[in-house]
């Protein structure tokens, strides 16, 4: 019942049933990682998606020999990242790295498809919540766009 409770902290899991939270609980193993661990790179397959349970994650891009080393999202206690499972290709596109220590669920790809199939409710519902993260990410998106317009200094330092 513990287990329970531990999805229970996040708004993510609300909306699923203690049964529903039992299935999900098979296919999730809790893990931590040291600062400065990375936990996936770019172009891995993407066969987990994670909930930070503590510490902070940054996703970012990094390519050594352009130089280019680029912080795009940080993720905390109670957000999703690695979603890149529910897409084709199924690859990674950012560097997951853990800015401090850090505890995560992950929750295994290929196990959760499975649960899918069995139980078409809690597909619904997992793909629900996920369509409700990103598209608050698509917002906050938008609305930064929307400041860099605002802001000739930005523009200006585009290339174009």
């Amino acid at each position: 019942m513990k287990a329970i409770m531990d999805f229970k902290k996040f708004d993510f899991f609300h909306a699923f049933s203690d049964n529903q939270l039992e299935k999900l609980l098979k296919v999730t193993e809790k893990k931590t990682f040291k600062k400065g661990t990375q936990i996936y790179k770019e172009g891995d397959r993407a066969n987990q998606i994670y909930i930070v349970c503590k510490g902070w994650v940054k996703l970012r891009k990094i390519d050594p020999g352009k130089g280019i080393d680029i912080s795009f999202e940080n993720r905390s206690k109670g957000e999703l990242f690695g979603a890149a499972c529910f897409m084709k290709p199924q690859e990674y596109t950012l560097n997951a790295v853990c800015m401090e220590d850090s505890e995560v669920m992950a929750i295994n790809a290929d196990d959760l498809f499975d649960l899918f199939h069995k139980d078409y409710q809690i597909g619904y519902l997992f793909l629900k919540e996920i369509a409700k993260v990103y598209f608050e990410r698509y917002k906050s998106v938008k609305r930064q766009l929307y400041g860099m317009v605002q802001d000739p200094a930005t523009i200006t330092a585009l290339p174009g």
